[in-house]
């Protein structure tokens, strides 16, 4: 009987914390929805205001891709679009971590720095973020292809890393 009893006490506690935890509404990040009520964007080619060729290609891509991912009902084609999203690569950054002796670095860290906005069709901003940016170290090796390929693969991951946060960013509802 005294087992029942202790068993009844924990279930009742336990119903009673229910509302108080669904009240606290706990989400996973990027769970919301768009702002402004967006149901339907566009991403556009995002420009490269850096010296590293290429990197735009990765950033537009592993947007739309963050996106498919989470979203897929959310991309439109421009003209379908409720809102479009765009924006710029402004810096790319590398600095030595780590030395083997004072005058050769073993492994960099390169920063990439994101600025983006969503504009509805009327040219209304709707969302921004300035200096959303992300880092990631590779090694440095004695064969100049290699330490390039590092710092690709590098760039690769970052650019991934940079698309969960503005998707995560830009579906937050605070």
């Amino acid at each position: 009987m005294m087992k029942l009893l202790s068993k009844n006490k924990y279930t009742l506690l336990l119903l009673c914390l229910l509302p108080v935890l669904w009240g606290c509404s706990y989400r996973f990040s990027g769970s919301g929805s768009l702002p402004s009520d967006i149901t339907r964007i566009y991403i556009s080619v995002i420009e490269n205001k850096t010296s590293e060729a290429g990197i735009e290609k990765y950033i537009t891509d592993d947007l739309i891709n963050e996106f498919i991912l989470r979203r897929k009902d959310v991309l439109s084609r421009q003209e379908e679009a409720e809102a479009i999203l765009s924006g710029s690569i402004d810096s790319i950054q590398e600095t030595p971590i780590a030395h083997s002796s004072q005058s050769k670095s073993t492994q960099r860290r390169v920063v990439l720095g994101l600025s983006l906005k969503l504009v509805d069709q009327k040219g209304k901003i709707i969302w921004v973020v300035n200096g959303i940016n992300a880092n990631q170290a590779y090694n440095v090796t004695d064969v100049k292809t290699l330490t390039e390929q590092n710092k690709k693969a590098a760039i690769q991951i970052l650019s991934k890393r940079l698309a969960e946060k503005v998707y995560n960013r830009l579906t937050d509802d605070f």
